[in-house]
C-alpha cells in the first residue's frame, strides 16, 4: 500500500511539470507568434521613399535634413539634392536645411517626392560663422558675435571700426585719434603684450587682410563675424590669440537678375563741446593776481578772442557707392566702386578714400568652379600735422588782426615760453 501511493504521488507529480513545461512552451511561442505578425505588419507599412531636395530656383540643397515625424529615421541629401529614406506609408517627412524654412511632407503611400524649400527671412540669424564653418547659433555660445551688413550701415561712419563702437558685446572698441579716417582701437581678448601688437587678426573672406579695417569699405560688407575665445580661434593659431574679425563682402547669387543699386549721403560735422579756457577779461585778472607779466607787442587787455571759433569749421562728409550684381545658371559676379570724403572740422584736416572690388565665380563642368575676388582702395589723409596744441595755448588777448583787419602772419611761441618772456 505505502509502495503504491509512493508511484501514484510521483506520476501526479510529473503530470503536473509536463502541464508547466507546455504551457511555457505555448506561451513563448505565442509571443513568437505575435512578434512576427507585428514585424510583418511594420515591415508591410513600410515603403522606400525617393525624392530631391531644391531650393526655390530648382537648384538641388546638398545635406537638406529629411526626418519621419515622430520617429528616429533620419537621411541627408547627397550633392545632387538627392535622398532615399524608409518611411511609414501613411506618415510624415519632415524637411529642412540651414538658411531655408523647413516643410512637413505627408507620404501618402508616394515613393518619389520632389520638395522645394523657400529660403528664411532670418537666415542670417540662424547660423553664425566660427573658425572650422558655421554652426546654428543655438549650438554657439558667447564666443562669437556677428551682425549683418545692413545693420552696420544703420550708423554711416567712414570705416567698420567707428560703426562697430559700442554694439558688439565683450569687444572693446574706443578712439584714440580724432584725424578723419582713422582707425579705432579694438581690443578683444585684453592687452595681452606690452611691446607687442594686440590688435585682432582680420581675415576678409577667408584670406588674412594685411591692412586695416579703414581699408574696407563698409558698404561692401555682407556680414561681420567676431571670434572671441581660443576654441573658435583655432584654426588661425597664435595669429588669433588677440582674437579673429571676419569680415564678409557681398556676392552675386547663381539665377539672379542683374541689379544696379546706388547708395549715397551727405552730412555735417561740428565739434559738440569745446575745451574750457579762460577768456580775455578773466585771463587779464589772473594775470594782475600774478604781478609777474606785462601785455606782450600784439596784446591788449580790451581784446577778447575766441581762438577756437576761429580755428574750428563745419565739416562736411560725403558717400557714394554704386554697385552691380547679378548671376546666371553657371555663375555670378559682383561689382562695385565707391568714393568717400571727410572734410574735418579742423582746416586742412581731410580723408578721402576710393575704392574698387569684384568677385566673380564661374562653375566649370560638373566638378570645377573657377572665380576670384579683388578688393583695392586708395586713401588719402591730408593735414594730420595740424593739431589744436598752438591754438589752446594762444593768449584770448592777442590780437590776430591788422589794422585793416587782415589776419597776421607769426611764428607761434609755446605759451610757457612766451610767460617766461614777458616775466619782468
Amino acid at each position: 500500500m505505502k509502495v503504491s501511493f509512493i508511484q501514484k504521488k510521483l506520476q501526479n507529480s510529473s503530470k503536473q511539470q509536463n502541464k508547466k513545461v507546455r504551457n511555457i512552451l505555448t506561451s513563448a511561442f505565442s509571443i513568437l507568434l505575435l512578434f512576427f505578425f507585428t514585424f510583418t505588419t511594420y515591415a508591410q507599412n513600410n515603403i522606400l521613399v525617393k525624392g530631391r531636395i531644391t531650393n526655390e530656383n530648382g537648384e538641388p540643397l546638398p545635406r537638406a535634413s529629411i526626418v519621419v515625424k515622430g520617429g528616429t529615421t533620419g537621411v541627408s541629401s547627397n550633392d545632387n539634392g538627392d535622398f532615399e529614406i524608409n518611411a511609414p506609408a501613411n506618415g510624415t517627412l519632415i524637411i529642412s536645411s540651414v538658411g531655408f524654412t523647413s516643410r512637413e511632407i505627408k507620404v501618402n503611400n508616394q515613393t518619389s517626392l520632389t520638395v522645394s524649400l523657400v529660403a528664411a527671412d532670418n537666415q542670417m540669424e540662424q547660423v553664425v560663422v566660427i573658425g572650422y564653418g558655421i554652426q546654428r547659433k543655438e549650438a554657439v555660445t558667447g564666443s562669437v558675435v556677428s551682425m549683418s551688413g545692413d545693420k552696420l550701415r544703420d550708423v554711416p561712419s567712414s570705416n567698420i571700426s567707428q560703426a562697430l563702437q559700442g554694439r558688439l558685446a565683450g569687444v572693446a572698441i574706443s578712439q584714440t585719434s580724432t584725424r578723419p579716417g582713422a582707425t579705432m582701437q579694438i581690443r578683444i581678448r585684453g592687452d595681452r603684450s606690452l611691446t607687442g601688437d594686440n590688435n585682432p587678426l582680420i581675415v576678409l573672406d577667408g584670406i588674412p587682410f594685411i591692412g586695416s579695417l579703414a581699408d574696407i569699405n563698409p558698404n561692401d560688407v555682407k556680414s561681420i563675424d567676431v571670434l572671441k575665445d581660443a576654441s573658435a580661434t583655432a584654426i588661425y593659431g597664435s595669429r588669433g590669440a588677440n582674437g579673429v574679425v571676419l569680415v564678409t563682402t557681398n556676392r552675386g547669387q547663381k539665377g539672379q537678375k542683374a541689379r544696379i543699386s546706388y547708395n549715397t549721403y551727405t552730412g555735417l560735422q561740428n565739434v559738440f563741446a569745446r575745451y574750457p579756457m579762460m577768456n580775455g577779461p578773466e585771463f587779464v585778472a589772473l594775470r594782475k593776481a600774478a604781478g609777474l607779466y606785462q601785455n606782450g607787442v600784439d596784446e591788449s587787455n580790451d581784446v577778447n578772442i575766441d581762438w577756437q571759433d576761429l580755428l574750428f569749421k563745419t565739416g562736411v562728409v560725403t558717400d557714394h557707392n554704386i554697385s552691380v550684381v547679378g548671376g546666371s545658371q553657371q555663375g555670378s559676379y559682383s561689382f562695385g566702386v565707391g568714393y568717400y570724403q571727410n572734410q574735418s572740422v579742423i582746416p586742412t584736416q581731410q580723408y578721402k578714400r576710393y575704392s574698387i572690388r569684384a568677385s566673380i565665380d564661374q562653375q566649370i563642368g560638373k566638378y570645377f568652379r573657377l572665380g576670384f575676388t579683388s578688393n583695392n582702395n586708395y586713401n588719402i589723409s591730408g593735414g594730420n600735422q595740424v593739431g589744436i596744441y598752438n591754438n589752446l595755448s594762444t593768449d584770448p588777448i592777442a590780437n590776430p588782426y591788422n589794422a585793416d583787419g587782415s589776419l597776421k602772419r607769426t611764428v607761434k611761441m609755446p605759451l610757457d615760453e612766451k610767460l617766461c618772456a614777458y616775466k619782468r
